[in-house]
C-alpha cells in the first residue's frame, strides 16, 4: 500500500491475511457499502465462515474507525474463514516549527488516559530509521458509556526524515488470546515500511528509493 503525504510517501508491504481499508476511508457510507461488498465478492465462498453480511458489516465499521481516527493508511488483519483479528492504522501528527524528539514522542504515548498498567517501551532500529515500540493493554468505555472493552496495542512511532512529521503506525486487537501471534505480525509488519520523497509534480525523487525491504 501506498499513501502520499505532502512532500513523501508512506509504504507498507502487507502479505496475505490484510485487507486495504485506506480506500474507503473517505468515502461516503454509501460508498463504503459499496466497497465493502465488492471485496468480499472478491472472496472464495468457499474460504468464508463468517456470513457475507456480517463480513462487510465489519469491513464497513474499520472503515469508519479509520476515518474518526484520522488514519492515512489503513488496514485490517483477517483469519481463515473471515474472522477479523486486527486492525492496523498509519497517523501523522505535526506542527509546522516544532520538532519533537524521541524521547518526547515516547512520553506522550506512555501518557495515554487509557493505558491499564505499565506499558513496555523500547526503542528499535527500522529499515528507515529509529523509533519508539510501546505495547501497551487499553481499556475504553462501552456503548453508551457502560462496561469496559480492553485492548491490546503495539505502536511504533517514528520521526519522519527532512519533515518535522512524526508517524504513528498502530496495531490493535481485542482477542487477547492470540496477543503473541498478533505481537508477531505486528513486529513482522514494520520493517517493511519506507519513506519515499515526492517532486513538485507528486512523483518519486529517484535518489529518495525505498528504504523498505
Amino acid at each position: 500500500m501506498t499513501v502520499h503525504i505532502d512532500d513523501w510517501t508512506c509504504r507498507l508491504d502487507f502479505p496475505d491475511g490484510w485487507i486495504d481499508l485506506t480506500a474507503a476511508i473517505e468515502l461516503e457510507p454509501a460508498g463504503k457499502a459499496a466497497w465493502a461488498r465488492e471485496v468480499v465478492n472478491s472472496v472464495n465462498p468457499l474460504d468464508l465462515v463468517a456470513s457475507r453480511e456480517s463480513l462487510e458489516k465489519n469491513l464497513v465499521s474499520l472503515a469508519r474507525n479509520a476515518e474518526k481516527a484520522h488514519a492515512v493508511l489503513a488496514a485490517a488483519y483477517f483469519a481463515v474463514g473471515g474472522a477479523n483479528y486486527a486492525a492496523f492504522d498509519v497517523q501523522i501528527f505535526g506542527e509546522d516549527g516544532v520538532v519533537l524528539s524521541l524521547d518526547e514522542v515516547e512520553s506522550r504515548l506512555r501518557g495515554h488516559k487509557e493505558i491499564v498498567g505499565e506499558p513496555h517501551a523500547s526503542r528499535v532500529e527500522l529499515p528507515v530509521g529509529p523509533a519508539v515500540r510501546l505495547q501497551a493493554v487499553y481499556q475504553s468505555k462501552g456503548v453508551l458509556g457502560f462496561g469496559k472493552q480492553l485492548s491490546e496495542r503495539v505502536s511504533y512511532a517514528l520521526l519522519v526524515p527532512q519533515t518535522s512529521d512524526v508517524l504513528l503506525a498502530t496495531m490493535s486487537w481485542r482477542a487477547m488470546e492470540h496477543s503473541d501471534q498478533l505481537t508477531s505480525v505486528a513486529d513482522a509488519l514494520m520493517p517493511t515500511l519506507s519513506f519515499v520523497p515526492l517532486d513538485a509534480e507528486g512523483n518519486a525523487l529517484p535518489e529518495g528509493g525505498s528504504c523498505g525491504v
